[in-house]
């Protein structure tokens, strides 16, 4: 706007000063003109330099920026000398940094404005927070299930190996040597050189090839073996274990042409024991495989990484404000991992319930402009909950858990992640009854909390397309 103004006082000034000239050309010079041609050249000197001057603040922030370089360099360079010499120094820095970020992540939660909800017989102090938000109750939650990450966070030294090749060494090992595993999407996709890394696992020692009886017989099939032993006229009968110690006792490994394996070193085996979580998320759409390798890399004496991973990125999923479906990603994944590594039943139905209360909820957003129909926003959140439908009625069928503690359960469940009103808990599982008994005869007034909140939401939605239309 200012250069709008300037370029206008510019314009006028040049235009009144050649009508000037016009003027005293025709008629005789006064002093009204000459006091007249002296505004107009201030003004069109003031203009010039008001439009045509350097920007101040950008060469102050250039210099301020250089400046301010050079010091995180200097920095940068004592920590690294403080490092070197004192490694648990640092770790003790880390952990006091790591504590600060929970601190003020836990501030901004409480100072989340609570949601109005229309009045119901629970007690005020459980009033339902909107899922968008993410509470100190979580951090605490998730701070646990995390563990001390400051206490067992390590400063390693650089590894020999990267993700990429941890995940070659897992592909191939035992493999016989021109069947390796080149063309997998990951590897396509990532342009991984397969050959080269065998040949780097093999010259830093974490595999050898190797042929012999002991390790190739094995790769042999049963006709294979017969058709050796029929050459050599020995017997044919047997099954393959058999076969293969008749070829043991009677021949001479030189006399047979044997398969080339890819076998790990006690240095190779080590790595494939301690990066078990490699061939877990290498293809995860949660977490790129270096990042997983990263955050695996950092942390000793703990167990079970990939379960360490999934924690780890569900304490992150709550420093961001729109994170639910990730979040709802991360639990979903992590019970299916649960259940696969047989977990305790009490951890696995508590991230169960967590995950049904993160879908449903994604769902009330979802379906909230079709609220007015009331059967078919229903049968639209059944959707929701056919994920973990069969282990609900297990629950109810199997296990014979009771409807009310089967609604005690997943209220103090979900308290454990955040604050909720207990009557959401009760319409989710009720919901839940209705679906799994297969009860026609409801209605959403049936599901007040419920109700409410496709209202509310209903009317967001509204007041933006009113916003945004033209």
């Amino acid at each position: 706007m200012k250069k709008i103004i300037y370029w206008f006082l510019l314009m006028f000034s040049v235009f009144m000063i050649f009508g000037g000239i016009s003027e005293v050309s025709q008629n005789r010079l006064t002093f009204i003109d000459i006091f007249m041609f002296a505004i107009f050249t201030s003004l069109i000197v003031f203009s010039i330099i008001k439009l045509f001057k350097p920007n101040q603040k950008h060469l102050n922030y250039g210099k301020h920026k250089s400046n301010n370089t050079h010091k995180v360099k200097s920095i940068s360079n004592s920590e690294i000398s403080q490092f070197n010499s004192n490694a648990e120094s640092n770790s003790h820095d880390n952990k006091n940094e790591i504590k600060n970020n929970i601190e003020n992540t836990n501030t901004k939660n409480n100072q989340t404005i609570k949601q109005e909800y229309p009045v119901t017989n629970s007690n005020p102090k459980t009033l339902y927070k909107d899922e968008m938000d993410w509470n100190e109750n979580t951090q605490k939650n998730n701070e646990k299930l995390v563990g001390n990450l400051n206490d067992n966070t390590i400063d390693n030294n650089i590894s020999d190996l990267n993700a990429n090749d941890i995940l070659v060494l897992h592909l191939n090992k035992n493999r016989e040597v021109g069947k390796e595993i080149k063309h997998h999407n990951y590897l396509l996709e990532n342009q991984i050189l397969v050959d080269k890394i065998l040949n780097k696992l093999i010259n830093l020692n974490y595999l050898k090839v190797k042929s012999n009886f002991e390790v190739s017989l094995p790769y042999f099939k049963v006709p294979e073996l017969k058709d050796i032993l029929r050459k050599n006229k020995l017997k044919l009968s047997g099954n393959k274990p058999d076969l293969i110690e008749r070829i043991k006792s009677n021949l001479d490994e030189k006399a047979i042409e044997l398969p080339q394996i890819y076998i790990p070193t006690a240095k190779g085996n080590r790595i494939i024991d301690e990066t078990k979580y490699i061939l877990h998320f290498y293809n995860s759409p949660l977490i790129s495989l270096g990042s997983a390798h990263k955050i695996a890399n950092e942390i000793l004496n703990i167990d079970d990484k990939i379960e360490y991973i999934y924690l780890y990125l569900l304490k992150q999923s709550q420093k961001s404000i729109n994170s639910v479906y990730k979040t709802e990603n991360i639990v979903s994944n992590l019970v299916f991992y649960y259940k696969k590594t047989n977990k305790d039943k009490n951890v696995i139905r508590k991230y169960t319930n967590y995950d049904t209360y993160l879908s449903v909820s994604q769902a009330i957003h979802s379906v909230s402009f079709l609220y007015s129909d009331e059967e078919n926003v229903i049968d639209r959140l059944f959707i929701y909950f056919n994920y973990h439908l069969d282990y609900y009625e297990n629950m109810l069928f199997i296990d014979n858990v009771s409807r009310s503690l089967f609604k005690k359960l997943f209220y103090e469940d979900i308290s454990s992640f955040e604050e909720i009103d207990k009557n959401f808990c009760d319409d989710i599982c009720e919901l839940l009854f209705a679906q799994i008994y297969n009860n026609k005869n409801i209605m959403l007034d049936d599901y007040p909390i419920i109700k409410y909140m496709l209202e509310k939401n209903k009317k967001e939605y509204e007041l933006k397309i009113a916003k945004y239309k033209f």
